[in-house]
């Protein structure tokens, strides 16, 4: 595929960038405000697109928006905020035995976590720990590939047509009394019920009145999927309440029962008082009798437990996570993780025919712009992988506003991109306002770098950084021309050429 980019100032001849003959697809563009770094982004999408088209070839172009200003032919746009429904699962299983796997999926989600805000030892411990027993309670072992591939999504979303507001919960019979008092209807409605479909039996609750003492009965895992950031938080919330409790759910659920008949006592003995009177002794009995009939039972209950520990999984439990405070504060990230928005089930609805997908991160904060771009790239240079090797470009990552996205840091993905992508045909074009702005590495793997104009504050600078002369520089005539240097295979120097915009 061939881009045009201009002609040459001097020759007149057109300057390409051709993906075949280019070392790589790679794009580097640096330009102060008002350059034209925009237009070039557009000029370049919409000559690779135009290319593939005419060659009949195969591509994807993802955009990333920062400022919500890159119109684009033929693209598909999504906006995303913390107010959107869709998003990405971080918690989802790549079921390929070499790429995918349990551990390899909570080892990129507490990575991303580290990359937000660090995290200490003990803390990355208790979540590894929590997601193991999550993602095993759906079925999902570490040590069993077989395991890694979940239920098929139309399937499940057949069989939940219209069902998609429940929450199925695994309520034992001894507790259905209780659970349908939990869950009376609220302006006379039905919040909860039971579906009888024999291959789900089960009670179930809507997902916003899964709160508060409804808690103590574990969700049901009708099919097998990944779990989301909502399950995180809940299941540990239930872990954490059963620290406090030292219990299983039917004792917390007897133990609930005994705080509401001491606070029945409590308060009839204030209201009393307070009116200068005092329960009569037949009261008095009978309030006294209830509080010791809840607590004989949570005794019961709580004996029950005792003698129920046969298979060691409750010391387990007790072994992992054995600081409520570590549980807390691992608790309190993962419920700010959920409150980003970014981390929703449902995928963006992006148009599978449209060859350019824009993404519209304007309304997010510019630390969850970076968790966002981290995350979706990781997740395309993963699948490029997979795919392996390609004679031409078929991908391309574009991020405006680069220097928010690539850093110096260790396993910073757009670096990685950067170094190791190219084989897969994967592409990565980056803009922003300076040369500063891009590490060495990133600069020297870059086969096409543009330069628009910049500041005079950093023109030498940049000229040390792209062994240009400075002159060179200040000779660029903004929105008329650029600065150009094409590193094509089998080429031991490339210079930067003027080059007048078409």
């Amino acid at each position: 595929m061939q881009v045009h980019l201009g002609n040459n100032v001097k020759t007149g001849q057109p300057v390409l960038l051709d993906t075949l003959s280019a070392i790589n697809g790679h794009v580097q563009i640096s330009g102060v405000t008002g350059m034209g770094k925009t237009h070039q982004i557009r000029a370049l999408v919409t000559g690779l697109v135009q290319s593939a088209s005419a060659a009949k070839q195969a591509l994807r172009i993802h955009v990333f928006d920062p400022h919500g200003d890159i119109d684009l032919p033929w693209s598909s746009e999504v906006k995303f905020s913390e107010a959107t429904p869709y998003g990405y699962n971080p918690l989802e299983i790549n079921p390929d035995p070499d790429y995918g796997g349990v551990r390899r999926a909570i080892q990129k989600f507490i990575a991303a976590i580290q990359k937000h805000k660090a995290i200490g030892t003990k803390q990355e411990a208790v979540m590894r720990y929590l997601l193991e027993d999550l993602y095993a309670s759906r079925g999902f072992k570490a040590d069993d590939p077989g395991t890694w591939i979940p239920d098929d999504p139309r399937m499940i979303r057949e069989k939940m047509a219209g069902k998609e507001n429940r929450i199925y919960l695994a309520v034992e019979k001894e507790h259905r009394e209780r659970f349908k008092a939990l869950t009376k209807p609220v302006d006379n409605r039905f919040i909860s019920g039971f579906d009888g479909d024999p291959e789900i039996m089960s009670w179930w609750v809507e997902k916003d009145y899964y709160v508060g003492d409804l808690l103590m009965w574990e969700p049901k895992s009708l099919f097998k999927t990944a779990p989301t950031i909502d399950d995180v938080v809940r299941f540990t919330e239930r872990k954490l309440k059963a620290q406090f409790c030292g219990s299983n759910s039917a004792a917390m659920a007897l133990l609930k029962d005994v705080n509401q008949a001491a606070r029945v006592y409590h308060r009839r003995v204030g209201d009393l008082s307070k009116r200068g009177a005092a329960l009569s002794e037949e009261e008095k009995a009978a309030l006294l009798a209830d509080l010791d009939k809840g607590k004989d039972k949570a005794l019961s209950a709580y004996g029950s437990y005792l003698d129920a520990i046969v298979t060691g999984r409750e010391l387990d439990d007790l072994i992992r996570y054995n600081s409520t405070e570590v549980l807390t504060s691992v608790y309190e990230r993962f419920q700010n993780l959920r409150a980003i928005g970014i981390y929703n089930p449902v995928p963006p609805p992006f148009d599978p025919s449209k060859p350019v997908w824009r993404y519209g991160i304007k309304p997010l904060e510019i630390p969850v712009q970076r968790m966002f771009v981290d995350m979706v790239c990781a997740r395309i240079f993963e699948r490029a992988m997979q795919r392996g090797f390609q004679k031409d470009v078929v991908e391309v990552i574009v991020c405006d506003e680069g220097a928010r996205y690539a850093t110096d840091e260790d396993g910073n993905i757009l670096n990685i991109i950067a170094n190791e992508a190219r084989k897969f045909g994967l592409a990565l074009w980056v803009a922003s306002q300076t040369p500063a702005h891009f590490t060495e590495d990133f600069l020297k793997a870059t086969g096409t770098i543009i330069v628009l104009g910049l500041a005079s504050a950093d023109t030498r600078m940049a000229a040390t950084k792209l062994a240009i002369e400075p002159e060179m520089l200040s000779r660029i005539t903004p929105q008329k021309t650029m600065l150009v240097q094409l590193k094509n295979r089998g080429e031991l120097r490339s210079d930067f050429q003027m080059v007048r915009l078409g």
